[in-house]
């Protein structure tokens, strides 16, 4: 299941960065975005050392709310261009469904 989430969002990332080529732009550089990567990596190693499956769904789960957040934001922004905004729409259909099967795992696990 991570694995599969996590192939769906390196491909997400390339569409993004290339829709951002597309409209003349830079993607953004890797410095602030594998700093926050790597923040959540750490929180996630953490909670793995722990082997607590709760706190690893937990921490996935917040991960994911995150994500949400930014790409809800993304998607309300008028100034997108139709090849940003599909890019966008298609990164966030993922988020919404790694987002709502992380908070299924652990209401699921809650209720054992």
């Amino acid at each position: 299941m991570f694995t599969s989430r996590a192939e769906e969002r390196r491909s997400a990332v390339g569409a993004l960065q290339q829709a951002v080529r597309t409209a003349g732009g830079e993607p953004e550089d890797e410095g602030s975005v594998t700093g926050a990567a790597h923040r959540m990596f750490l929180n996630l190693k953490q909670a793995v050392t722990g082997s607590d499956d709760k706190a690893i769904v937990n921490e996935v789960e917040r991960g994911e709310d995150y994500l949400k957040d930014k790409f809800e934001t993304a998607i309300n922004n008028t100034e997108l261009g139709a090849s940003a905004r599909s890019a966008v729409q298609t990164a966030w259909e993922s988020v919404r469904a790694g987002h709502n099967e992380m908070s299924q795992l652990k209401h699921s696990m809650q209720s054992h």
